[in-house]
């Protein structure tokens, strides 16, 4: 009975601390457009630069105002060690909780994509993104992750969500088909929540689908 009730108490904690992470990114992501508009700046059309200005100079100094001293994020950090010197792969950006800071394996993982509304980004987004964690070349120690997409280029982000969601679930691999459901809105700002049934078990992906096409260099 004790043991159902701790790991009902645990869910709690890790759903708490799940959605206090996706609100904070939906925040700044709304910071970074607003700040970039205001200053009238550009954002370089490149992946990694894009998340990286949002983690250094954003994700990592508004901490203190958002309530977000508890938690810490990396970049780029290896993941799944395979042996030989080797690791399956690197992931964009990586959440540790101060709680469980001893616990090596413990950390939540956003992956970053560009969006442009084509199919070869879309696709993309699902083959290199989702794939990883749903294949489980990416941990997922809470059972929950995010992906984060950066829209370069002017569309409806609605829109263009129920592609990708049509992408994922038109492949032959059925641990890939989830249905979206938006749970979040931030200004040009969209979520949504999408379940996988995996091997080990189930997954929550959070989609966060963030407009910046007004402040990317073209």
């Amino acid at each position: 009975m004790s043991g159902r009730l701790n790991r009902k108490i645990l869910e709690k904690l890790y759903r708490a601390n799940f959605e206090k992470i996706t609100n904070y990114i939906l925040e700044i992501c709304e910071l970074v457009a607003r700040d970039y508009e205001k200053k009238q700046l550009k954002l370089p059309n490149e992946e990694n630069t894009i998340r990286s200005i949002m983690l250094e100079e954003y994700m990592k100094k508004q901490k203190y105002n958002y309530g977000m001293s508890s938690y810490r994020f990396e970049l780029e950090v290896p993941e799944h060690y395979a042996g030989n010197g080797r690791h399956m792969g690197r992931v964009d950006i990586r959440i540790l909780l101060k709680s469980d800071f001893e616990k090596e394996d413990a950390y939540y993982i956003i992956e970053c994509k560009r969006i442009d509304g084509t199919a070869e980004l879309n696709k993309k987004y699902v083959k290199e993104g989702v794939a990883r964690f749903v294949n489980q070349k990416y941990s997922s120690y809470y059972g929950r992750n995010i992906m984060l997409g950066f829209v370069v280029k002017k569309l409806d982000v609605s829109a263009n969500a129920r592609l990708i969601e049509k992408i994922q679930n038109s492949d032959s691999n059925q641990h890939m088909h989830g249905n979206f459901q938006l749970v979040g809105k931030e200004g040009a700002t969209e979520s949504y929540k999408c379940m996988y049934q995996i091997q080990s078990g189930q997954i929550e992906l959070r989609h966060i689908f963030s407009d910046y096409s007004s402040i990317i260099q073209h």
